[in-house]
């Protein structure tokens, strides 16, 4: 068996922010940085793009809630508590939408003492808006469970 450094890859691990910058400067170049913002540039539209998409499933859910929650809601405690917790956190993942993954702020209206400093602060934000889209994930997963058992709720009734 050949000891061929790839077929043992070493662990990969988080890069804090200014690693991060120093390794986009190893795979791109020293003199690279329109590439850098170029790729943080796309990095906050997929960003905003999958958060859109989250929009579109909360928007589906109050939508059917509005048609029919008033009658699941009526079958009865069960129900009722579901579909309330389900309603509660599909709002609490629309929030974090709102304040985090699509709160527009364009890239050069802040400025760092440096463009490594810009740069970090553009990556700090990226991963704090990718934290944030997680975040609205999983309410949003849960709020779909609370529309899920209230629907089973409701037909274990009917």
């Amino acid at each position: 068996m050949s000891t061929d450094s790839t077929e043992h890859p070493e662990a990969m691990r988080s890069l804090l922010p200014t690693e991060e910058l120093a390794f986009l400067r190893e795979i791109y170049g020293l003199d690279a940085d329109a590439d850098i913002v170029g790729l943080l540039k796309d990095s906050f539209q997929v960003i905003q793009a999958r958060a859109q998409i989250l929009l579109s499933l909360i928007v589906i859910c109050l939508t059917i809630t509005g048609f029919s929650g008033r009658r699941i809601a009526e079958s009865g405690p069960a129900a009722r508590l579901f579909l309330g917790v389900g309603i509660l956190a599909v709002l609490a993942s629309a929030l974090i939408l709102f304040c985090g993954p699509l709160r527009i702020q364009w890239m050069t209206s802040t400025r760092g003492s440096s463009l490594d400093a810009s740069l970090v602060h553009w990556i700090e934000r990226r991963n704090q808006r990718t934290r944030r889209y997680h975040l609205a994930v999983l309410w949003l997963v849960i709020g779909l469970t609370g529309y899920v058992l209230s629907v089973t709720a409701y037909l274990l009734v009917v």
